[in-house]
C-alpha cells in the first residue's frame, strides 16, 4: 500500500488553526493533530480536516509550506515554524491547491 502524504489543518474551538504534514497510517492519523506544543498541552477536544492527500512527500510539504506562508499574518494561525527541504524534481508537476480555514463549528 502506497504511503499517504496528507495536508490538514487541526481547529481549536476558540478559532485558532494548526496547518500541518503527516505521513502517519491512517490508524495512527486518527488520534494524531499535530506536534505544536500547544496542540499536545491542549485538553479539550479538538477537530482535524484532511485538506489534500498526496503521493509524494515533497508535494505535500511543499503544500503545507504554501499555506502556513499564506496563513502567517493571521493571529488565529498558530505556525510559528516552517523548515523544509525538498529535491526540486520531485515538484515539477507541483500545482498549489486552494484553501482556507473552516470554523471548529464547520468540522464534523
Amino acid at each position: 500500500m502506497a504511503m499517504k502524504h496528507r495536508v490538514y489543518c487541526t481547529y481549536f474551538p476558540d478559532g485558532r488553526y494548526y496547518i500541518g504534514y503527516s505521513c502517519k497510517t491512517d490508524k495512527q492519523f486518527e488520534k494524531y493533530y499535530g506536534s505544536s506544543k500547544l496542540i499536545k498541552e491542549y485538553s479539550e477536544p479538538l477537530k482535524k480536516e484532511v485538506i489534500v492527500t498526496f503521493n509524494n512527500r515533497n508535494q505535500a510539504k511543499l503544500q503545507e509550506m504554501l499555506l502556513q506562508l499564506q496563513y502567517r499574518e493571521d493571529d488565529n494561525c498558530i505556525n510559528d515554524m516552517i523548515h523544509i527541504r525538498l529535491r526540486m524534481k520531485y515538484i515539477k508537476d507541483f500545482m498549489p491547491i486552494d484553501w482556507k480555514p473552516k470554523t471548529y463549528e464547520s468540522i464534523t
